[in-house]
C-alpha cells in the first residue's frame, strides 16, 4: 500500500501527533505535511542513520521478512518470539513515527504495514552500491526469447481493436475464445514471456493465451477499458488522457502497476528490484553479480535464485519491451534497461504519394490514434506502418469527419510537405463518400402545431427549427439535444426524453466506468486485503502504559492478591522487579514463576546470585522496574 493511500485514513489530530513526534525526535525545522515527509529520501535517510539497535532490527524484519511490507500480529509474534518484548518497543517507536501503520480486520485481528515508498527507501539504505554489477560488453549473444516491441504499443493496438469491434464477455468474465484468437496476434508480448509466472492465482490460470489476459488486466486497471454488461468496451476519454501523457509518466504508471500485480514477493525479491532501479538506462548488468551482492549484504537466497529471477521476472520485463537480455559465450545472462519506452515523443511521420505512412517509434501516440480512424495501421517491430484506405476514410467522413480535418491531421505531424497527388486522392474519396450520407439526428415531436408556430416567434428557438418535417415535428443534430432540453426547461416546458442509444458513436458520448472500478481480470490477492488502516497513535510502549502506575512508580506493600498479579504481569512482560524483605536490603531480579507450595505463595526470582524462591508474605515492598529504553 502506498503512503498517500495509507495516510488518508488517519485523522488530522493523528497526523499532527506523528509529525510532532518526528519533529521532537529529529529536530526538523522545515514545514512539511506528513505525506511529503514520509516520501522524502533525506528524512528516511535520517531515520536510518539515527535508528537505535531495536529500530534497525524491526526495519530489517519488515524489509526482509514482511510480505509486501505486511505482518499479521500472529506472524509478527512468530518472527520475534525470542525477543518479542524488546522488538515490540522498536515497533512502537516506528509506529509513532508513522513509518509503520496499524491495520485491523472487522473482527479485531491486528496487523502492521510499512507503506511501499517507506520500505523502498529503507531498502536503499541497506543495499550495496549497484555499480559493482555494471559491465562493459563488447559482444553479447542473442537471447533465445525475442523482446516485445513495448507494452505501450501492444496496448495501443489492442485498444484500437476494442474500439472497432464488439468484444463479448462470458458469464465467468473472460473473453470468448474465438475473440481471443483474433486478439493474440496483435501482441508482441507472448505466452513465452509469462511462462514462468507462478504467482497465485496466475499459476492456476490457463497458460494458453495468458499473455493476452495479462495485457487486458493492465488495460482494465489503467481504466482504458471496462466491462459494460456482457461486453468489453473502450473508455475513450481515459484512453486519450493516457495517450496524451509524456512517455516517462506513462512508463512509471505502468511499471508501478506491474510491480504490484506481477512481481513475486518474498524475502529477497524486493531487494533485487531495488538494485535494478539504481541502474542507469542502457547500462549492462550481470544478474549473477547482482545476486552475489545480495548474498554479501547478508540476504538469504535460494540456490536457484538466478533461474527464478530470469524466468519469473526478467522474461516478463523483456516481453513488456522494458529491458534487453543477452548472454555471453559461457552462458552468463546480462540485462539492461531499454531507453525507448521512456524517451520524449518528438518525431513525425513520412507519407508517400500512394498513401503509405511510415511512423517512427517516437511519434506521439495520440497523433497516431487520431489518424487511425481513416488509416489502416500495422506494427513492424518498433515501427508502425499506416495506409490510407478509401473505405476507412469514407467511414470517417460518414461519422462527421471532414476532408479538411483529414488533411490537417496528416500534415500536422508530417516531417515534409504532403504530396499534392495524395491530397487529390483524399478529395476524390471524399466526393464519393458524400454521394449518399447517413447522419444521426433526434426527432422532436410536439402534441400540436401550435408549439412550432409559437417557437418560430422566439429568437432562441429559431436555430433548432432549420429542419421542420411536419407541422408537429422537426429534426435536430445529436449535439444540440442537451442544449434544446435546457432551453425548453428555461421556458417552462418539461420535455419527455424517450430512452435512446447512449451514443450513436462511441466517439460522440464515451461510456462511463462501471461500478466495478478499475478491476482487472486477475484477482491477485494482497496480504492486507480485509484489513483497514486504524486511526491510532500508539503510546510509547502500550504494554507498559497499560500497567498500573503505582506498580512501576512506587516501592510499597500490596494486598496478597495484588502482589501475585504484579509478579505474574512482570513475568509476562519479562520485566525485572525490586523487592525488600523485612529487615533486609533491597534485591533486584527477573521473576520467573509464581506458584502455590505447601499452602504458601512463592515467587522465583533470577538475580545476580542465581535463582532464589521467596514467600510473598515475607516481601514487604515491591515495584516493577521499567528500563529507560522502554520510555
Amino acid at each position: 500500500m502506498r503512503v498517500k493511500d495509507s495516510l488518508e485514513y488517519l485523522s488530522e489530530s493523528t497526523r499532527q501527533a506523528i509529525l510532532h513526534e518526528q519533529t521532537k525526535r529529529y529536530q526538523i525545522a522545515e514545514e512539511q505535511d506528513l505525506t511529503a515527509r514520509l516520501l522524502d529520501p533525506v528524512f528516511i535517510g535520517q531515520v536510518w542513520e539515527q535508528a537505535d539497535e531495536l529500530e534497525r532490527a524491526v526495519i530489517r524484519l519488515f524489509v526482509t521478512k514482511a510480505t509486501r511490507g505486511f505482518f499479521s500480529k500472529r506472524t509478527w509474534e512468530r518472527e520475534t518470539a525470542k525477543e518479542h518484548r524488546h522488538l515490540s518497543v522498536g515497533l512502537t517507536k516506528l509506529r509513532r513515527l508513522g513509518l509503520i501503520l496499524t491495520v485491523r480486520k472487522m473482527w479485531s485481528e491486528i496487523g502492521y504495514l510499512m507503506p511501499q515508498e517507506v520500505r523502498e527507501q529503507l531498502t536503499n539504505q541497506m543495499l550495496p552500491e549497484a555499480s559493482a554489477a555494471f559491465v562493459s560488453l563488447s559482444k553479447t549473444l542473442p537471447y533465445y526469447i525475442s523482446a516485445g516491441r513495448g507494452i505501450q504499443l501492444d496496448l495501443f493496438g489492442l485498444l484500437l481493436f476494442i474500439r472497432d469491434n464488439h468484444i463479448p464477455i462470458t458469464q465467468k468474465g473472460s473473453i470468448h475464445r474465438r475473440m481471443s484468437q483474433k486478439m493474440l496476434p496483435l501482441l508482441s508480448f507472448t505466452d513465452e514471456h509469462v511462462k514462468g509466472i507462478v504467482i497465485p492465482p496466475l499459476d492456476q490460470e490457463q497458460r494458453e493465451g495468458l499473455s493476452l489476459t495479462v495485457v487486458l488486466d493492465i488495460a482494465l486497471r489503467l481504466g482504458l477499458v471496462h466491462r459494460e454488461e456482457r461486453e468489453l468496451v473502450l473508455d475513450l476519454n481515459q484512453t486519450k488522457q493516457w495517450l496524451h501523457q509524456p512517455p516517462l509518466v506513462r512508463w512509471e504508471e505502468m511499471n508501478q502497476l506491474v510491480m504490484e500485480q506481477f512481481l513475486p514477493h518474498g524475502d529477497w525479491w524486493e531487494f533485487f528490484i531495488q538494485l535494478m532501479r539504481q541502474v542507469p538506462i542502457e547500462q549492462w548488468c550481470s544478474i549473477q553479480e547482482q545476486l552475489r551482492m545480495l548474498k554479501k549484504a547478508g540476504f538469504a537466497l535460494p540456490d536457484n535464485a538466478e533461474e527464478l529471477i530470469v524466468e519469473q521476472w526478467m522474461h516478463l520485463l523483456l516481453g513488456l519491451g522494458w529491458i534487453q537480455l543477452g548472454m555471453d559465450e559461457e552462458g552468463g545472462i546480462f540485462w539492461r534497461w531499454s531507453s525507448l519506452p521512456r524517451l520524449s515523443a518528438e518525431e513525425g511521420w513520412f507519407v508517400d504519394p500512394t498513401g503509405a505512412i511510415t511512423i517512427p517509434p517516437l511519434v506521439p501516440l495520440l497523433d497516431v490514434w487520431e489518424i487511425s480512424r481513416f488509416c489502416q495501421l500495422q506494427f513492424e517491430g518498433q515501427l508502425i506502418r499506416g495506409e490510407l484506405q478509401a473505405r476507412l476514410l469514407q467511414s470517417y467522413l460518414a461519422q462527421g469527419g471532414t476532408e479538411e480535418r483529414v488533411i490537417e491531421k496528416l500534415r500536422a505531424s508530417c516531417v515534409h510537405p504532403l504530396p499534392e497527388s495524395l491530397i487529390e486522392v483524399v478529395s476524390q474519396w471524399a466526393r464519393t463518400a458524400r454521394q449518399i450520407q447517413m447522419e444521426p439526428y433526434f426527432l422532436v415531436r410536439t402534441a400540436h402545431a401550435g408549439f412550432l408556430e409559437e417557437w418560430r416567434e422566439i429568437p432562441d428557438f429559431r436555430p433548432f427549427l432549420t429542419q421542420v418535417i411536419s407541422p408537429t415535428s422537426f429534426l435536430i443534430p445529436v449535439a444540440q439535444e442537451k442544449e434544446l432540453v435546457l432551453l425548453l426547461r428555461h421556458f417552462g416546458y418539461e420535455p419527455q426524453v424517450l430512452s435512446h442509444v447512449a451514443s450513436v458513436s462511441k466517439e460522440l458520448q464515451p461510456l462511463q466506468n462501471s461500478q466495478e472500478g478499475n478491476k482487472g481480470l486477475l484477482l491477485i490477492e494482497r496480504p492486507w486485503d480485509g484489513y483497514a488502516i486504524e486511526n491510532t497513535f500508539p503510546e510509547q510502549n502500550e504494554q507498559i502504559a497499560a500497567l498500573p502506575k503505582m506498580w512501576t512508580k512506587h516501592f510499597q506493600s500490596y494486598h496478597p492478591q495484588s502482589m501475585r498479579d504484579l509478579f505474574k504481569r512482570a513475568i509476562e512482560l519479562k520485566l525485572e522487579v525490586e523487592i525488600q524483605q523485612s529487615g533486609k536490603e533491597k534485591l533486584r531480579g527477573l521473576p520467573t514463576e509464581v506458584r502455590l507450595e505447601m499452602g504458601y505463595w512463592m515467587v522465583t526470582i533470577a538475580g545476580q546470585g542465581g535463582k532464589q524462591c521467596y514467600r510473598l508474605e515475607n516481601i514487604e515492598r515491591v515495584r516493577i522496574v521499567v528500563p529507560e529504553y522502554l520510555y
